[in-house]
């Protein structure tokens, strides 16, 4: 049996160590070694691929659990098992990452983001198969936090637009008011069950909130004739008529939407 690895390329990324990372990765590249070219044969028939790298930054491989990012280390759950989470310290510091492929030019294979720094060991390249890979049914119960809104508005902006990906003005009203209840009703916290009434005749706004929260019809979602959404009981309303995309996400919450927390 060889059990030899060996490295097929390399990233190239305007991030240069862990620190400088953003939650979500960066718009990178990988770099194939001239010998591995033969390899990319028709990669263009996929829009995603899976990204395997070795991490750098000297992880630690004798580090069974850790406290992951965003949780207290005084919390009664916060020491978890290097399995549970997508920790660097690991037995094997592998990395996987999924990105859309953008394109590729030569050897260089442009991605939309990716969370290794500048110089990190590809291991391998595989396409992301929706037949196969696409899990909707999964479930996580939620890992720590993210730093401030910002980060948490990425991160529901990257969840709807992967289940969605026109960005359409009702996906932005979706996101503003996903982030508005987990920042300002929830607590920053996301429930184990979502309850979700939507409008049926916006279904980019219904998209974009089963892209989110992960319901479905028959799991967690309601159908309404009202120009409404409720979430797990508060009510918003949309007010923004006639914003763009852009002008949704940027407008002040007051001029998006209104909402009621009697509403059940």
């Amino acid at each position: 049996m060889d059990k030899t690895l060996r490295f097929i390329g390399e990233v190239r990324s305007g991030v240069k160590d862990r620190k400088g990372m953003p939650p979500l990765g960066a718009p990178a590249a990988v770099e194939l070694y001239e010998e591995f070219a033969p390899g990319l044969l028709r990669i263009e028939k996929h829009s995603h691929m899976w990204v395997m790298a070795w991490l750098m930054g000297r992880p630690e491989r004798d580090v069974l659990q850790v406290t992951p990012r965003g949780v207290s280390p005084d919390a009664p759950d916060a020491t978890h098992g290097v399995f549970a989470v997508r920790s660097p310290a690991r037995p094997n510091p592998i990395g996987l990452s999924s990105a859309r492929l953008l394109g590729v030019e030569g050897l260089t294979l442009h991605f939309d983001r990716l969370d290794f720094f500048d110089g990190t060991p590809v291991v391998d390249l595989k396409p992301y198969f929706a037949a196969r890979d696409l899990i909707f049914s999964a479930h996580n119960t939620s890992i720590g936090r993210p730093k401030d809104v910002g980060s948490l508005r990425e991160s529901l902006l990257e969840q709807a637009l992967r289940f969605s990906p026109e960005k359409h003005a009702d996906l932005a009203l979706a996101v503003r008011m996903m982030e508005h209840y987990r920042v300002e009703v929830a607590g920053w916290k996301e429930p184990e069950r979502w309850e979700i009434t939507a409008p049926l005749g916006r279904p980019h706004l219904v998209d974009a909130l089963m892209g989110m929260a992960r319901v479905s019809l028959s799991r967690g979602l309601r159908l309404g004739s009202e120009d409404r959404v409720v979430l797990q009981g508060v009510e918003y309303a949309p007010a923004g008529m006639g914003m763009s995309y852009e002008e949704c996400l940027a407008a002040p919450a007051e001029e998006v939407f209104s909402f009621s927390r009697r509403t059940r």
